[in-house]
């Protein structure tokens, strides 16, 4: 088994990447050459893909590597079937990287791919070699993005009434129905969750309930404030939650704060500064504080507060010792 090679494009990363892994792989020389036929494919793959054409295993090879970020599994399917129909041969997906989930949609929808380092999958060729080579992990994300928070939160503070597909959480927290995706990726990626598919949508499950989910998930969390602003004049809007130590205080025996403290979405800011007049100004002349969160805050609660595991996250390594016992108290009157 060998891919020859007549000429090799010089800058071409992903293809020499390929050759090396092939080489390494199936110890055998490993070349490719510009596939000449790309020309006479729909204009718009030759702008998503470059072409490059081997033998392997006495097999005319097709590999399409994406120019940008990677189609959807789905698309990368009719992608290479269009290739195949137009050239009559094996046609191979290449990229860099892939998440265990893509490859695994890859997999089952029977889409040949290489992953260079990590995984090749041709079954026409009767290839799968992810368990034969050493299996690269990629490594796990640190934090939840504020998505992928929001969506854990959700999941925690209503139990019953949680959904679990990307357009059904959307319409509970202010995402479009592809960040909720995404904040699956990375609920998957953290081993918090698994993803399924039930019929055409994407279902998340997570992999233990209440009090040891929020455990497992604890060192992967974040204070969701951005930015506080010190605000005088104008007046604050009633639906805004109370929120830093003024909910601290709302919600445990933690002593009242001078200023009152409030919350708003991030790209809600400076829409709500117009509408109530707010101005801002130094802290000691300030007569309300803002906080500004990187989701919303109206989103996770149904009370004057924010919602007691948003305002944990915020103060559980604070200074003051006083506030950051008031912040575990949360967690103890938790009804997980």
């Amino acid at each position: 088994m060998m891919l020859e090679r007549r000429h090799v494009t010089p800058g071409e990363l992903v293809t020499e990447e390929l050759e090396r892994y092939l080489q390494d792989t199936l110890h055998e020389p490993a070349r490719t050459d510009p596939f000449e036929q790309a020309s006479h494919l729909p204009s718009f793959l030759s702008r998503m893909y470059s072409f490059h054409e081997g033998q392997l295993a006495g097999r005319r090879i097709v590999f399409l590597a994406p120019k940008d970020n990677p189609a959807t599994p789905a698309n990368i399917a009719k992608h290479l079937a269009l290739v195949r129909h137009a050239v009559d041969s094996i046609v191979v997906f290449v990229a860099p990287s892939l998440s265990a989930y893509n490859r695994s949609r890859l997999i089952k929808r029977g889409v040949p791919f290489v992953v260079p380092g990590r995984q090749l999958y041709i079954p026409d060729l009767a290839m799968d070699l992810r368990e034969q080579f050493h299996a690269y992990k990629e490594p796990r994300p640190n934090a939840l993005s504020p998505a992928a928070q929001a969506v854990l939160f959700l999941h925690l503070l209503r139990p019953d009434q949680t959904a679990t597909s990307p357009s059904l959480i959307a319409a509970q927290l202010r995402y479009s129905a592809m960040s909720i995706g995404r904040a699956f990726d990375y609920l998957v990626d953290t081993g918090l969750a698994h993803a399924e598919r039930r019929g055409k949508e994407r279902h998340i499950r997570f992999k233990t309930e209440g009090r040891r989910l929020f455990e497992a998930a604890h060192d992967l969390l974040r204070s969701p404030v951005r930015t506080r602003k010190f605000v005088r004049d104008g007046h604050i809007a009633a639906p805004l939650k109370h929120a830093g130590e003024s909910a601290l205080s709302d919600l445990t025996d933690l002593s009242r704060p001078p200023r009152d403290t409030f919350a708003v979405a991030a790209s809600d800011w400076k829409a709500l500064a117009k509408t109530c007049g707010l101005v801002e100004t130094d802290p000691d002349q300030a007569t309300h504080i803002v906080e500004t969160w990187a989701y919303d805050p109206a989103d996770l609660s149904d009370t004057r507060t924010v919602d007691p595991l948003s305002l944990y996250t915020q103060f559980r390594n604070h200074r003051d010792e006083r506030v950051s016992m008031a912040a575990d108290r949360l967690l103890e009157r938790m009804a997980w």
